[in-house]
């Protein structure tokens, strides 16, 4: 699966549309930090797919981190993938590594 091909219910997220699209969302965010080589980054998708094509309700976005190196740093992501959960503009959960997707769920409930 080409990790490129991102679906159209996940939105790829960039240093310039971060602010609207997770920090102004209106609903709440879930953000994978992720790099295409990266085969539990890959595995992880399945999760992210499934979360986003099931809860409309919550808006689930994909920074690449190889692309973006500065600004994943800023997040303080030294391992891929990281997922941040963010509510009201505000980070509040993360989890580093494969994650199920209970666990993905869990973390904007």
């Amino acid at each position: 699966m080409n990790m490129e091909l991102v679906r159209e219910n996940i939105v790829k997220v960039t240093p310039e549309n971060f602010q609207a699209e997770v920090l102004e969302s209106d609903r709440p965010v879930l953000v994978c930090f992720y790099a295409a080589w990266d085969q539990p980054c890959r595995m992880q998708q399945t999760a992210l797919d499934s979360i986003a094509d099931k809860h409309p309700e919550i808006k689930v976005c994909r920074l690449d981190v190889e692309e973006y190196t500065a600004f994943a740093r800023q997040f303080g992501i030294m391992m891929i993938p990281t997922t941040i959960a963010f509510k009201d503009g505000k980070k509040v959960k993360r989890a580093t590594g494969l994650r199920l997707e209970e666990v993905l769920l869990d973390m904007v409930k």
